[in-house]
């Protein structure tokens, strides 16, 4: 248990944030959790059952704060209410729509690809795919430079797989 509380004390030092009060025992609940994809009335129960007292609207900032850092993530969602992903590397998602389910994927970009390709070829007509891209930039492989995610798919002017 001190290797786990001295490991998050770094991780929220590295992150430029204190490794005492509210931030730090909510990121030590979100660690321990079993399920990654949080919402937010789900992480007030947690933090409830924790003895971690805060009102909805604080601790949605704390929430924040930790996503601003990049110690958790915000999930993508369609919904009101904000859900986030507990594990802040970049990974993808494959999520069940009839159980609910969201598995989390921690493979190659080749073992990643294989899996769409499977799926695709099970469900033609019934995957859905979203790619999350960063916020501030991504670079241009031609030129090394960085240009605005939101130029991504407008720099298709034909299917870009390599395959004719």
């Amino acid at each position: 248990m001190r290797a786990l509380e001295v490991a998050l004390k770094e991780e929220l030092r590295r992150a430029g944030l204190s490794g005492r009060g509210a931030p730090a025992r909510l990121l030590a609940i979100l660690r321990g959790a079993a399920e990654t994809h949080l919402s937010l009335a789900e992480v007030m129960q947690m933090a409830t059952q924790s003895g971690l007292a805060l009102t909805s609207l604080r601790l949605a900032g704390h929430l924040e704060t930790l996503a601003d850092h990049k110690l958790i993530r915000r999930w993508p969602t369609t919904t009101a209410e904000p859900v986030f992903d507990t594990v802040p590397e970049a990974h993808a998602h494959l999520i069940y729509e009839d159980t609910h389910q969201t598995v989390d994927l921690h493979v190659s970009p080749e073992t990643l690809l294989a899996i769409i390709r499977r799926a695709l070829d099970q469900w033609p007509d019934g995957v859905e795919i979203l790619i999350r891209l960063p916020a501030n930039s991504i670079s241009d492989a031609d030129s090394n430079t960085a240009k605005p995610a939101s130029t991504f798919a407008r720099d298709w002017t034909e299917d870009p797989s390599p395959n004719p």
